[in-house]
């Protein structure tokens, strides 16, 4: 866990888990505890949907990755 309470999800459970997540995170970025920065490198491949999260209080980059049938997703450092 870090400073933004994060935690690792190796897979949601459901696209409405994954839906929620998404709400949870958009919130994270308008109360402006993080913001949303350039994915770099994408980890996953062109073929999925990669967005990265920074922790502003300490500077941890997260990387959420939108689940694609059979892949389940993640949510997890980078």
């Amino acid at each position: 866990m870090n400073e933004c309470n994060w935690e690792v999800i190796d897979g949601f459970s459901s696209p409405y888990e994954y839906e929620r997540f998404i709400i949870w995170i958009d919130g994270q970025v308008k109360n402006g505890t993080v913001v949303q920065v350039p994915v770099m490198e994408s980890y996953a491949g062109s073929a999925f949907e990669e967005k990265w999260f920074k922790c502003l209080s300490s500077s941890d980059i997260w990387r959420l990755v939108a689940p694609q049938a059979p892949f389940l997703g993640y949510w997890g450092p980078i």
